[in-house]
């Protein structure tokens, strides 16, 4: 009978500090809004324990455009070949355009030390369209005479009477370690894909909801985001061992595994 109430007395105390612990939970609620290399951030944020807190909300970027060149791929055979038979200068770069799609949502999770720190270890995930950044060229139709070299077609159809070339021997643009050719429209509308779901790691100082009426908080952290793969109408292309020099934003979002996340969040306590 002592072991018994015992027993009840034990699971009374338990039952007791979780139902104090549950009451926490959701108990209150804070909406956010900042701004990072991630863009624009709205998100909402609730607490489950003194130590957990949990924030789920939208990113989003506008697309702006961003103008580059990217330096097309040859050797000095293949320019004599080409500006012979075409009885003009081969261009070294070509103008295009890249295009950022960073939108996404996230879940976070700030885990704090203590009930009082602001010092916080936030661990989740983003999620959002694999494709990160469209490229394209500027000018429509502006590699047509890439393609017919490439195919030989038109005044290319018989060049080995300029010059010995092979089958082999081809022209097209360097994106980072890629390798691209342009279609029979003379475009070369390409891609990089990453993972569409990015588990993020990151530190940080403030409260996912505040004590007070308002709050701020600051995060650095990063994506997992995978190796960026470049796509060509939906077909994946080959690393190979090209370097260009051009491209700037895109030959660098090409090449990186990780993406840096630096925020700053201003928190209004509704709960």
């Amino acid at each position: 009978m002592k072991k018994f109430l015992l027993a009840c007395g034990l699971l009374l105390g338990v039952t007791t500090v979780f139902a104090q612990e549950v009451k926490m939970l959701f108990n209150h609620v804070a909406v956010g809004a900042g701004v990072g290399t991630t863009g624009i951030t709205i998100d909402a944020s609730t607490t489950i324990t003194p130590y957990v807190g949990v924030r789920a909300g939208v990113n989003f970027l506008p697309k702006i455009k961003v103008n580059t060149e990217l330096d097309l791929d040859f050797n000095e055979n293949i320019r004599t070949v080409y500006e012979s038979a075409l009885n003009e200068k081969l261009p070294e770069t070509f103008d295009v355009q890249g295009k950022p799609n960073l939108t996404s949502g996230h879940v976070l999770f700030d885990l704090y030390p203590s009930k009082h720190s602001k010092i916080h270890l936030t661990v989740g995930a983003y999620f959002g369209s694999s494709d990160i950044v469209s490229v394209y060229n500027k000018e429509d139709g502006a590699l047509k005479n890439i393609y017919d070299f490439n195919h030989r077609r038109g005044v290319f159809e018989n060049i080995e009477q300029f010059g010995h070339v092979t089958s082999e021997d081809k022209l097209g643009l360097v994106l980072g370690d890629y390798f691209i050719e342009p279609d029979e429209n003379g475009n070369a509308d390409a891609c990089i894909k990453v993972n569409g779901f990015r588990p993020y790691l990151g530190l940080g100082w403030g409260r996912a909801v505040p004590k007070n009426r308002i709050g701020f908080q600051f995060d650095l952290g990063v994506q997992f985001w995978g190796s960026p793969k470049i796509y060509l109408q939906d077909k994946q292309l080959e690393e190979t061992d090209l370097d260009g020099d051009d491209g700037g934003l895109v030959k660098t979002l090409s090449k990186i595994t990780v993406y840096p996340c630096l925020s700053f969040r201003l928190v209004g306590r509704i709960l």
